[in-house]
């Protein structure tokens, strides 16, 4: 059984377990758990082995700040050494009333074979240095191989670029959310830093939603952090409702495999 499978099964009926392997796992808390506090701690602690014994770079944690049970979640995490890494607004969109020939932009994906992983990596990193998104501690490697292995064997379809006259302007990798048949998410979304502040998020960002309604989606989850004002007015613009404020916390380890 693999890593991923245990950890799947441990936390079954408190977490949904994402696959960041061979980087992170991370935890989502879901909704109405049942909660006791010293089988958490127990699982928790089953965790952070399994984490020391892949060698990963960090566990990471979410919790739902309107869960009955968030100050108690939130005191064990930090007892584990868990740290704080940013607060979240989430968001929920139903599709069905969404028109999927939404036009705009041209997109390319790595499955088209007319972009490099490498130019992939270049223009998502751009996007990601001026962020209003707190820093990322994976490199740009890091993030790609957590893509392929969240997503699965179509992850290069996900990975598209926005163009505007041939120039690309910003990334978006569109996708069904693993475990799901109908939940819709981006990986990631954001343009280049001299595309921001033009007006263009909100339509690029409908674009990425009929994206997912074509792939199967029904309804969107998406998320940013509580600093980036211009996200979630680009969600509020595209008929998105707040869903949930959650906290992400990170426990990292230091003998992580070089």
């Amino acid at each position: 059984m693999s890593r991923i499978r245990v950890v799947e099964d441990l936390l079954f009926d408190t977490f949904k377990v994402l696959n960041g392997l061979p980087n992170y796992i991370g935890i989502e808390e879901k909704d109405a758990i049942e909660f006791d506090h010293m089988i958490m701690e127990s699982k928790l602690r089953r965790l952070i082995s399994i984490g020391e014994d892949l060698q990963i770079k960090r566990i990471s944690a979410s919790i739902n700040r309107s869960s009955e049970h968030y100050t108690d979640l939130s005191n064990i995490l930090k007892d584990f050494r868990f740290e704080l890494y940013a607060s979240r607004v989430e968001v929920y969109r139903d599709l069905d009333d969404l028109d999927i020939n939404i036009n705009g932009f041209e997109w390319r994906s790595l499955s088209d074979f007319t972009i490099s992983e490498d130019e992939f990596k270049h223009y998502w990193e751009r996007c990601m240095s001026s962020s209003e998104n707190a820093s990322s501690t994976l490199s740009m490697d890091e993030h790609l191989d957590s893509v392929k292995s969240e997503l699965g064997d179509n992850w290069r379809s996900s990975c598209k670029l926005v163009y505007v006259q041939d120039k690309p302007i910003g990334v978006s990798i569109p996708h069904i959310e693993p475990g799901t048949l109908d939940e819709g998410r981006l990986f990631y979304f954001g343009l280049v830093p001299e595309e921001q502040g033009r007006g263009q998020s909100t339509l690029i960002h409908l674009q990425s939603l009929s994206f997912l309604k074509q792939m199967g989606a029904t309804y969107y989850i998406g998320s940013t952090h509580e600093t980036n004002v211009r996200m979630q007015k680009v969600f509020l613009n595209n008929g998105c409702s707040i869903k949930a404020h959650t906290e992400s916390y990170y426990k990292y380890f230091k003998n992580r495999r070089v």
